[in-house]
Parts: C-alpha cells; sequence; structure tokens
C-alpha cells in the first residue's frame, strides 16, 4: 500500500508530531523544502494539530519556512484558523461540569493535565511535560493555583500523558464518566504518550472540510497525512488519505497509502515528491 497514481491536489494537510517531527525533533530539511516546494506549486499547505492556534501561529517562524502556512487545523479539529480571512473560528467545546468531573477523576489518579485558557496553556501540577514545554519557550503556559482553575470555563481539551501500552486500560476507566457526559466528550491517542479528552465532535476532516468549502474546493483534491487515532476522520476523509509508516494500527487501516519510511526519515517529503510533486 505505498504507492498510488498521482492525481490533482490543490490542498495538503499534515499533523505534527510523528508525522513531519519526530518525538520532539524540529521540522528537517528535506520536509522543509518538500512545505515550500508544495507551496511554490501553487497547493495550500495547512497544519493539524492538537495544539490551539496560539501555539501553531509559531511555527513557521520556528521551523523557518519560507512561506506563510495557508491554514492551520487546531485542538484536533475544533478551531480552524485562515490566512486568508485572518480568523481563529471555534468550533465545539467541553463543558465546565465535564471537564469537573473529568480533571477530578486525572487528580485522584496522580495523572498531570492541561487545558488551553484564553491562549495560555494551563497545567493542572508541576510535571516532566510541564518542564519540558516550559523549557522549550515558544508556548505561554502557567500552572493552575488550583485544580478548581481548571474547570471556571469552558475549553476544547484535556491533555493527559499516559504511556502507549496503558492507553486502552485508560479508555476503558473513563468510559463510565464519559457516558456520564452522554457522550459529549471522547478520549483519543494524539501522540505517542499523549491523550486528549476532546468534544465528541470535534475532528479535524471537519475543520478540513470547512476550509476546502470555503474556496470551493472539491474534498477530492486534498491530501491529509497523519499517524494517529487523531488524525483517523482527516485520513478517511481526504481525497488521499496518507498514514505514515509509524503509524498507528487504527489509522493504516483507514489510509488509502501508507508511506514506504517513517517520519524518523522524512517520510513525509519523500512521499511529496514521489506521488504528489
Amino acid at each position: 500500500m505505498y504507492p498510488v497514481d498521482k492525481r490533482r491536489i490543490r490542498v495538503v494537510s499534515a499533523d505534527i508530531d510523528a508525522t513531519l517531527t519526530w518525538m520532539g525533533s524540529g521540522l528537517s530539511d528535506l520536509n522543509r523544502k518538500a512545505i515550500n516546494d508544495l507551496q511554490e506549486a501553487g497547493i495550500l499547505f495547512g497544519l493539524a494539530s492538537g495544539r490551539s492556534y496560539t501555539d501553531l501561529k509559531n511555527y513557521p517562524e520556528v521551523w523557518k519556512l519560507t512561506k506563510p502556512v495557508d491554514f492551520f487545523i487546531g485542538l484536533n479539529g475544533s478551531s480552524l484558523y485562515d490566512r486568508q480571512t485572518g480568523k481563529d473560528e471555534l468550533f465545539f467545546e467541553i463543558e465546565r461540569e465535564n471537564i469537573k468531573r473529568i480533571v477530578e477523576e486525572i487528580d485522584r489518579l496522580n495523572l498531570d493535565s492541561h487545558i488551553y485558557v484564553d491562549g495560555v496553556t494551563l497545567f493542572s501540577k508541576p510535571s516532566a511535560h510541564y518542564y519540558r514545554i516550559r523549557e522549550i519557550g515558544y508556548r505561554d503556559i502557567r500552572l493552575a493555583s488550583d485544580l478548581s482553575e481548571m474547570y471556571e470555563r469552558n475549553t476544547s481539551k484535556i491533555l493527559i500523558n499516559v504511556k502507549d501500552e496503558e492507553m486502552e486500560a485508560t479508555k476503558e476507566h473513563f468510559r463510565p464518566i464519559l457516558e456520564e457526559t452522554g457522550n459529549t466528550v471522547k478520549l483519543i491517542r494524539t501522540s505517542p504518550g499523549a491523550m486528549e479528552f476532546v468534544p465528541a465532535q470535534s475532528n479535524k476532516f471537519y475543520a478540513l472540510k470547512k476550509y476546502c468549502d470555503r474556496y470551493a474546493i472539491p474534498i477530492e483534491e486534498t491530501a491529509a497525512f497523519g499517524d494517529t487515532t487523531n488524525d483517523n476522520e482527516m485520513i478517511e476523509g481526504a481525497g488521499l488519505g496518507v498514514c505514515m509508516a509509524n503509524g498507528t494500527d487504527d489509522t493504516k487501516a483507514l489510509a488509502d497509502v501508507i508511506t514506504e519510511y517513517p517520519a524518523s526519515e522524512d517520510g513525509f517529503a519523500r512521499y511529496v515528491y514521489q506521488y504528489i510533486l
């Protein structure tokens, strides 16, 4: 399932972690060049991530991209920033009472969590992840004064750090709590070692289709790259769904193709040069 015939592609949407980058590394020179060459060819390019626009807007400068990114799908599809309009739209949020129930259980399990509030990443407690993000320095972060601050207002995601081998057990543990929300919230894997509680309606394809509909671009003329569960709807719905070789089995099962090389070996760029450009 590596190659497909070249087809007309007008939009490329790509996940970040374990797709464009690998395990906290920066963007490689080859992937940077591929993004530039896509845009030089007139193809619109966007990032699709669990991060908020507040975080995503820094990536072009951090990565030293030569052109502005055309759109940002943020918060796993709950938001969309369109460079042409200059607006960041928010589509879905988790209600405060549901946040309270979830973060209290996270705290009872002695896990740490973080949420996005007004452009700030708010952590429930100090953790290795908190100190790593603070050291990187591109994100505005702080610690909550107490747990109740975590549910003072609605948010679009709650992130927890969980070992990959413990993710299924974690999903089962939280299943009754999610049922109490009327299944308005779901828990998904978003990257190695990370899971997120997100609105049940949110997914990256929802935002990608919103963007394409705005400019009358047929969804058949889109390509989406990703590696794991929070990319599934986007990969399944795009005209060309590409899963990285390092991707999870559920995502590979939905993809049209699987890259020959993993993210750690520039799988995105290698596929772009061979089958899109």
